[in-house]
């Protein structure tokens, strides 16, 4: 009997548990000036994306090379990704007119903004059992 049930468990599909966390990496690219720092924001689902929404994971990096990578350590999900480049290092994205951003930006699966920020059904990114690694190009 004992054997059976070591067979059978075998055989049968294994998943992570919801509670583990895996490996999320994000690659931010084109980084012009080596200067100041580089803000990522990791977001779960929420309703004002990026606007209002507060970032379930964040790390603030030296803008030292014109690629940096980070890893987040996320249980599997549904996530997007924020990003900027505050190159004059004041804490905060500046902005022109409008609200239309000053420093370099980007966001998960490279959405380009026209007339209003995204969305977070624009950005979403699924992060499976196996982890994820993303590219974002600053614009």
């Amino acid at each position: 009997m004992f054997f059976f049930v070591a067979l059978l468990s075998t055989l049968l599909p294994t998943r992570i548990p919801a509670s583990q966390k895996i490996a999320f990496t994000v690659e931010v690219q084109n980084i012009r000036q080596l200067a100041g720092s580089v803000h990522i924001g990791v977001f779960k689902p929420c309703k004002d994306f990026p606007g209002s929404c507060t970032p379930t994971e964040n790390q603030v990096v030296s803008a030292n090379q014109k690629n940096i990578r980070v890893t987040f350590m996320v249980e599997p999900g549904d996530y997007a990704v924020a990003v900027f480049h505050d190159v004059n290092a004041n804490g905060k994205l500046d902005k022109k007119a409008f609200g239309i951003p000053k420093e370099p930006y980007g966001f998960s699966n490279n959405f380009k903004p026209l007339f209003s920020g995204p969305s977070f059904a624009d950005c979403r990114v699924n992060i499976g059992d196996t982890g994820k690694q993303i590219s974002i190009n600053l614009l």
